[in-house]
């Protein structure tokens, strides 16, 4: 695991946001303090926001170390693609209900909180992590965004990167590790591949990801956020490769290697 006290989340929520929290809270006694941010990307933030209030009111975690970062005072990038993530953004199998089960703390005010403790966790557009690495550069940051060798698919980028290139740009040039699509596309993380063994609200979300992707006839069934939160819990699943993707952007790119699926 990688050795910080303090992680903050960024997530445009998002089916794959979703399940890669759920994954992260198994493990969330492993940190001092976690700080979920939602952003836009996937949806609107105002979608977003709430549906991080939703995964985490129906999560059935203990949730005492953890807060949401309010970033809606930041200008950012969104989408809204429900053929993907269903209507609501979490394949439309929570309830719509939640309650105010952690605190919320406002984006300025959390920017000058931070310290050195802290890994960062990109699973969205790029804009807000570049925000944020501004004034804290030397952060740990792993990100799921980016192709090498894989396909596009928004735009003739990968989506996160597709939604703010100069920011994914500038956020490779400090030190990074990457999921990429072509990390994602190792058979051992394809869902198509393997029975779903997780259990509760973690295996209802993985089982919906998989129904809807079958629904859009994709060849490869993978969780794209999920891949870079395993990769925060276990390193050692994963090595390191640096190329250059088709724009010259130098990736530090995760290659997974565990002889066993990714969930």
């Amino acid at each position: 695991m990688i050795d910080k006290k303090s992680l903050a989340m960024l997530c445009d929520y998002g089916l794959d946001d979703a399940i890669a929290t759920l994954y992260l809270l198994e493990y969330a006694d492993c940190f001092d303090r976690i700080d979920i941010v939602p952003i836009g990307g996937n949806f609107p933030f105002k979608s977003t926001f709430v549906n991080a209030k939703r995964i985490l009111t129906n999560s059935g975690k203990d949730l005492h170390n953890l807060r949401i970062v309010d970033t809606s005072s930041f200008p950012q990038p969104e989408e809204h693609i429900p053929d993907i993530h269903g209507n609501d953004g979490m394949g439309d199998v929570l309830p719509e209900e939640y309650f105010d089960t952690v605190p919320v703390i406002d984006y300025d005010a959390w920017l000058d909180e931070l310290d050195s403790s802290y890994v960062l966790v990109s699973l969205g557009p790029c804009t807000v992590t570049l925000d944020i690495l501004k004034r804290y550069g030397d952060l740990p940051l792993v990100m799921m965004a980016g192709n090498i060798s894989e396909p596009p698919n928004y735009n003739g980028y990968e989506f996160n990167h597709g939604l703010d290139t100069r920011a994914f740009a500038e956020c490779v040039k400090h030190p990074h590790v990457c999921a990429t699509l072509d990390t994602c596309h190792n058979p051992l993380c394809d869902l198509n591949l393997f029975e779903n063994s997780q259990k509760g609200l973690l295996k209802t979300l993985l089982d919906r990801y998989r129904e809807m992707s079958r629904a859009r006839h994709e060849a490869v069934c993978s969780v794209y956020d999920l891949t870079a939160v395993v990769y925060l819990i276990h390193p050692e699943y994963f090595t390191t490769e640096m190329l250059a993707d088709k724009d010259g952007n130098e990736v530090a790119v995760l290659r997974y290697i565990f002889n066993e699926p990714i969930v």
